[in-house]
């Protein structure tokens, strides 16, 4: 197949691979961005309702400590309190808590005064007044039945500034298990809402033994502990759970210590990149045999091509009845013979050869018969320059020219002497010539550095020693330069 053969089908396999290369990274870029912008819709509704959440936490603290409320009966109070929360969806309870922990009042009616004065979301706001809201971990409540919430406060401060209590609220999980639930992932897609110190708070596919659990001392979430702590990232890991390979992106919602995960297992992002991968490879197995036979027919047919070219060349450079020369080619040959020999200070002549009595002897015996004649003088010309270098070229009608490289005046003579002797040795009859028989005058003409100040000045040297030696009675050689020494 050759080279260029190989050098073609390497071409198609790496044009291949980084049209792969690029799909990859197409469909992996895709993923990343479906995902963020998955975890972006997340966040906004859990800042939204966790806004609102923390809105009513306020309301309550308000409500608690405005002087009218202890003016208000029992159900008064209540309805005062919480009247406008006990529809809300997912807050199971609402209640305060006074600086010692004890249950002061609570949503739920005849829940027990217990005492939580020992809880995080309690000791937190007590030890720290700048907290805040407060979001726990996930925790099992026992109301009605044991129900998995996360229990947000806020503190209570007398006019003082002195600690007066929390007011609690504890949050439903299913509330996020519903927000992520409706989310179309693949088969072996995952959605989660985690902590940043690693305590998992809901994660779908849904499993209850999960929830709460602390993976902080594993090594995956040592892994990717740094990303978390930019706004928004994305990154592959296999999970601890399943040990599906997944691409992940998070968020971290603002102003809590929440992170929001959106995973997308790998071999569902690049399913159809591996099903073009195999539709590819197969097509290159076919291809590359195909290829190599296109190419070797093709290469085949450029080679006629070329072949036919340069025969094309060669007849656009030679005179079609002699098979010297044409009158083109000879320009071209001797500007490239003046323009190498005027920088080398180098020599070179020319000879002009002329039919004589040409006109006549087509009158004579007819055109058929003198283009016979010019195709034996061509052929005679040509035996007399045996050297390579010297060319033969008919100038037009029945007139030729001989250049001869590197030779001086005796040499031209000589040489022009040889071909007007080969002319006369045809013994060509011709009824209106002199001698009976087809000659040629010919004139030599030899560059000369000072005389010649360009190719045409050297030939109309010749042209003007050729009409010398038609002037001597035809049938002979004249030099130029010989003409002037006479002179």
């Amino acid at each position: 197949m050759g080279i260029i053969g190989v050098l073609l089908v390497a071409m198609m396999c790496g044009l291949c691979a980084w049209v792969l290369y690029k799909s990859h990274e197409e469909a992996r870029h895709y993923a990343v961005e479906t995902s963020q912008n998955i975890t972006l819709i997340a966040q906004r509704d859990i800042v939204r309702n966790i806004e609102i959440l923390s809105l009513s936490l306020d309301a309550l603290a308000n409500r608690y400590q405005n002087p009218m409320f202890a003016t208000l009966t029992h159900n008064q109070q209540h309805s005062y309190l919480f009247g406008s929360t006990l529809a809300a969806k997912h807050v199971v309870v609402m209640a305060v808590l006074d600086p010692t922990g004890k249950v002061s009042v609570s949503s739920l009616p005849g829940a027990p005064a217990n005492t939580y004065g020992d809880r995080p979301y309690f000791t937190i706001q007590r030890d720290q007044p700048d907290t805040g809201l407060y979001i726990s971990r996930p925790i099992v409540a026992k109301f009605a039945k044991d129900m998995q919430v996360i229990v947000l406060s806020k503190r209570l401060s007398k006019s003082d500034g002195s600690f007066a209590g929390v007011v609690v609220m504890a949050l439903d999980l299913a509330y996020f298990r519903e927000l992520f639930s409706g989310v179309a992932l693949g088969e072996n897609g995952v959605m989660s809402l985690y902590s940043s110190d690693g305590v998992v708070y809901m994660r779908l596919p849904y499993s209850q033994s999960l929830i709460g659990r602390d993976i902080s001392s594993s090594a995956s979430f040592a892994q990717i502990r740094p990303l978390m702590q930019q706004d928004s990232g994305s990154f592959s890991a296999r999970a601890l759970s399943d040990g599906v390979q997944r691409l992940y992106a998070f968020r971290r919602i603002p102003d809590t210590q929440l992170v929001v995960f959106v995973g997308r297992a790998e071999t569902d992002i690049y399913k159809h990149w591996i099903d073009n991968l195999y539709t590819i490879v197969a097509m290159m197995f076919l291809f590359a045999p195909v290829c190599m036979v296109l190419f070797w027919i093709l290469r085949k047919e450029l080679k006629k091509r070329v072949e036919a070219e340069e025969k094309l060349r060669q007849l656009a450079r030679v005179d079609g009845l002699t098979s010297l020369l044409n009158r083109r080619a000879l320009d071209d040959m001797l500007r490239d013979l003046w323009n190498r020999n005027r920088r080398s200070n180098g020599i070179f002549s020319i000879l002009f050869i002329d039919v004589d009595y040409f006109k006549f002897y087509n009158d004579t015996y007819g055109h058929q018969k003198g283009d016979d004649v010019l195709v034996s003088v061509a052929r005679a010309i040509s035996a007399q320059l045996p050297r390579s270098s010297d060319i033969a070229a008919r100038y037009g009608g029945e007139e030729f020219i001989a250049v001869l490289p590197e030779t001086d005046r005796d040499g031209a003579a000589l040489v022009g002497e040889k071909i007007r002797s080969a002319i006369e040795a045809l013994g060509i009859p011709h009824s209106k010539s002199q001698s009976g028989h087809v000659t040629a005058s010919i004139g030599a003409a030899t560059y000369e550095h000072g005389a010649h100040d360009s190719i045409e000045a050297v030939l109309s040297a010749a042209d003007g020693a050729l009409y010398a030696a038609k002037g001597k009675g035809r049938n002979n050689v004249q030099s130029s330069g010989a003409l002037a020494d006479l002179d």
